[in-house]
């Protein structure tokens, strides 16, 4: 009976509540537009400028037992007058509205809080004193809807943006809202709140002097708000910033405004930890004692286009600090500081007195004013040492990543800022002193270069500075400097060149290193200018080995000048590839990352195999290092573009290359092989002859030769080889043609057929050759990967055409030489024949003339005839005829 009794009253209940709950849904459905019209109608009757609202939903489970309506995507314009949809005054994911829903029921619409989740609130003051947050109506002119209120007694942010910007003043405030809650009965005229929030403040600026920057905050603090006087009171109260305790308290009124912040008790350490940006939870904090002075006071009417007064004052008295990290300690730290704009901006001012604390380095003490926060001026004076790691670690300078080692100072300066039509510009009023560098190293932010072992002296003479046995690493580059540099002053203010005279040396320099990016990420970056135009001067250069992209360049002397983004080197002399190169060069900076250069070169010993090895073969496998081998001598004189991201831009190259071989071998070309594995064609090996054609290979798959001498051209991306002739021993081969950077070719080849055969002899000795005898001409077009290698019968037409000429000329020469014709063409020479290794008979033979007195016979004399005569005559005339035959053969030749 219980049990029954039980589930029936579970089974009512339940019901009952199921009920009631699509009663209410039902309610909710059928009047959910009447009650969300009538919000938005409420909204735009109390605002100049129209809310626009993507979805606007009423939700009653989702914020039980209240009844909401939320407001999604919503988005307030500037109210500026030319003011577009990108300006934007306020947005926010959702804005959420609660009231009882009993009072939905008696028709009376009581909002009692709101919640505002993700979004923006973008405050603005232009330069003319307008804001863009002039949106509210005036109270006479609203219009009052029966039955709704606004009684207040919450407000809920989360993860909201909050900016004040006020280009006026020139202030800027910035805060993120990570959870807020406002609590009281703000409907009342006179009613007291609490705010509890956990915020972070971005950014807290006045004029030029950032105040604060990316701290976290927590407020626990109540406010006083009388609504008849227009008055806001703050009592004194504790707020943490950065983890650190200030006592607070402010006062706001219908004229002015004015907030007191004072650190309660900051431990030196704490301080040291909380705003050191470098510090996260696995890093070891500092340690030390002492206590931080800080005092700020703001002081400001409600006139948006006067500033707020702002002064603060703050230091340190003979505390002392730690730094876990490299065990660095700083004692007896005294500083006293203090900041005020008051008076306007051309009293403004930041002076740090007194500065002073003992390093292991020794004492340091200083002084510093920083004034004309718009055009700054720097004044002051430096002595003794300072430690550069804790420097950073207490300072955090932004654009450092790394720095450390020591530095003794001894200085004294002024330095102004003035502004110009071309922008800012800085000069050196006074600045007298040195800075001996101690073992520093450093490291900018986006920068791989790391500096390191920097040591040696720089003085400041005012228009000058010295640097005397400055040295330093750069990864794997090391640089030696000593010289001055001049017209400092002008060169700040832009009213001069600065000048250089300084020597380098150098063990090892890499290119790469010098570079603050490497090549793949300056692509798609904006091109700038790298070589300077404002400094000029002379720079002596002794490097030891140059290393760039693989190639090495040993023992690099030379003088070298520097004006208008040019760089010359009137003589340089270098080792590359084991030969030793002499002569000049001049690179320009024509635009933004594009060089020109041009280069006078000379080589007298050129040894082959490390010099193709080093440069990788020319990137070209014709011809590679283990396929020649001598000595050359050259000259060049090359011009061309150089891009510093791709390199040297083939097509502008403008090159005359002269060479001399001497002792030269090509052994195993590829070329060659080429050219006879197609001599083997059938038809053309018919004609050859099989002994022949592997006899020619083998003589050019091992060709050796005296001495070469060309003259090559590179021009328009092509490498043109003039007629040349490879004499050896065993072979000659006249080559030329033409190679583009493309690979494309366009090769002549020319050798007798007489060469192809093995040498005789005869029983008198070597058979010489006369010169004569039919000449084969062969041609390789094409490309590297697939070469085309056919007979040239250009070549030897063009051959018979120059034999024709030499003949025409030989006879012409023979003419003027033995019957005096042309005596008056210049172009015409005396023949000379030439003259031939022959075989001579020399009998030598010389009897004892008194035994031929006595054994010769004496015959009567004959006496001659008619007949004898004409034989003689007969004869005669044969051997003129013979002679006038001979010379006309002679001359058709």
């Amino acid at each position: 009976m219980f049990k029954k009794r039980l589930f029936r009253f579970i089974k009512w209940f339940f019901g009952i509540v199921f009920g009631l709950m699509l009663t209410i849904t039902a309610i909710l459905y059928f009047y959910k537009d009447d009650i969300v019209q009538l919000f938005v109608s409420e909204m735009n009757k109390h605002l100049k400028t129209k809310v626009q609202v993507s979805e606007v939903d009423l939700a009653f489970w989702g914020s039980f037992p209240n009844l909401s309506v939320d407001f999604k995507h919503v988005f307030i314009q500037d109210s500026y007058e030319k003011s577009t949809e990108m300006d934007t005054l306020l947005y926010s994911d959702r804005i959420r509205l609660k009231f009882n829903p009993m009072d939905l029921w008696r028709e009376n619409y009581t909002v009692k809080s709101v919640e505002v989740s993700p979004g923006t609130l973008q405050l603005k003051v232009n330069s003319d004193g307008l804001s863009n947050f002039d949106i509210l109506k005036e109270k006479e002119d609203s219009l009052e809807a029966d039955g709704f209120e606004m009684k207040l007694e919450s407000f809920h942010f989360e993860g909201f943006r909050v900016s004040y910007q006020n280009n006026a003043t020139d202030q800027l405030y910035k805060t993120k809202l990570n959870q807020m809650q406002l609590k009281g009965e703000f409907s009342s005229s006179v009613f007291s709140a609490q705010a509890n929030s956990d915020l972070t403040i971005l950014e807290a600026r006045s004029g030029q002097v950032t105040l604060i920057r990316n701290q976290p905050a927590q407020l626990n603090i109540g406010i006083l708000v009388n609504q008849d006087s227009s008055t806001v009171t703050i009592p004194a109260s504790t707020i943490f910033v950065a983890g650190l305790p200030f006592n607070f308290n402010g006062d706001v009124t219908k004229e002015e405004f004015k907030f007191h912040l004072a650190g309660k008790n900051i431990n030196i350490a704490d301080a040291a930890n909380s705003f050191s940006l470098s510090q996260s939870n696995d890093v070891k904090r500092f340690e030390g004692k002492g206590k931080v002075l800080f005092e700020l006071d703001i002081l400001g009417n409600n006139v948006a286009t006067k500033p707020a007064i702002v002064t603060c004052s703050f230091g340190i008295s003979d505390g002392n600090l730690k730094d876990p990290m490299s065990n660095i300690r700083l004692n007896q730290l005294n500083v006293d500081g203090k900041y005020s704009n008051k008076g306007g901006k051309d009293k403004e001012f930041l002076s740090l007195k007194n500065i002073a604390f003992v390093s292991p380095g020794g004492p340091f003490k200083g002084n510093l004013l920083l004034s004309k926060f718009d055009t700054p001026r720097y004044e002051g004076n430096a002595h003794g040492s300072l430690d550069l790691a804790i420097i950073h670690a207490l300072f955090q300078f932004p654009s450092i990543a790394e720095i450390k080692g020591g530095l003794d100072v001894e200085s004294d300066f002024i330095v102004s800022t003035k502004v110009s039509d071309e922008g800012t510009s800085q000069w050196i009023e006074k600045c007298e002193g040195q800075v001996v560098l101690k073992n520093v190293k450093a490291q900018l932010v986006n920068d791989k270069r790391v500096f390191e072992d920097a040591n040696g002296l720089i003085y400041l003479r005012n228009d000058e500075v010295g640097m005397e046995n400055v040295s330093l690493r750069l990864n794997n580059s090391d640089v030696a400097v000593h010289g001055v540099f001049q017209n400092v002053v002008g060169y700040f203010r832009k009213t001069s060149n600065l000048m250089v005279n300084v020597a380098v040396k150098s063990r090892r320099i890499d290119i790469a290193d010098l570079g603050s990016e490497s090549k793949e990420q300056k692509l798609g970056e904006t091109r700038a200018f790298v070589l300077p135009n404002t400094i000029e001067g002379n720079v002596s250069l002794e490097v030891n080995q140059m290393n760039y992209e693989g190639h090495s360049f040993i023992d690099l002397l030379g003088e070298m000048t520097v004006k208008n983004r040019i760089i010359r080197f009137p003589r340089i002399a270098v080792k590359n590839g084991g030969a030793e190169i002499k002569g000049s060069l001049s690179i320009e900076e024509r635009s933004p990352e594009y060089l020109y250069l041009s280069s006078q070169l000379v080589s007298r010993d050129i040894d082959f195999k490390p010099l193709f090895k080093e440069w990788n073969n020319f990137n070209q496998e014709v011809i590679k290092s283990e396929n020649i081998s001598g000595r050359a001598q050259a000259s060049l004189s090359f011009d061309a573009p150089f891009d510093m991201r791709n390199g040297i831009v083939s097509n502008g190259i403008n090159a005359t290359i002269g060479i001399q071989i001497d002792e030269g071998r090509l052994k195993d070309v590829s070329t060659f092989k080429i050219i006879t594995e197609s001599l083997r064609e059938p038809g053309i090996r018919t004609y050859l002859g099989k002994e022949n054609i592997n006899i020619l290979e083998k003589k050019l798959l091992d060709l050796k030769f005296e001495q070469l001498s060309n003259t090559l051209i590179i021009k328009n991306g092509v490498l043109t080889i003039p007629t040349m002739s490879i004499i050896s021993s065993a072979l000659e081969v006249e080559v030329s043609g033409q190679h583009s950077f493309k690979n494309d070719i366009d090769y002549r080849f020319g050798f007798r057929l007489r060469d192809l055969k093995a040498k005789k002899e005869s029983e008198f000795g070597n058979i010489v050759d006369d010169g004569t005898g039919m000449r084969v001409y062969m041609r390789m077009y094409g490309t590297m990967d697939k070469p085309i290698v056919e007979w040239d019968k250009a070549s030897r037409k063009l051959e018979a055409k120059e034999n024709r000429e030499a003949a025409k000329a030989d006879a012409k020469s023979i003419l003027k030489t033995e019957f005096g014709l042309f005596k008056n063409d210049t172009t015409v020479k005396r023949y000379v024949k030439d003259r031939t290794p022959h075989e001579e008979l020399i009998l030598d033979f010389n009897p004892v003339d008194s035994i031929d007195e006595l054994f010769k016979e004496k015959a009567p004399r004959k006496k001659d005839t008619w007949i004898d005569r004409k034989i003689k005559t007969m004869k005669k005339e044969s051997e003129i005829q013979k002679k006038e035959s001979e010379d006309k053969l002679d001359i058709q030749f």
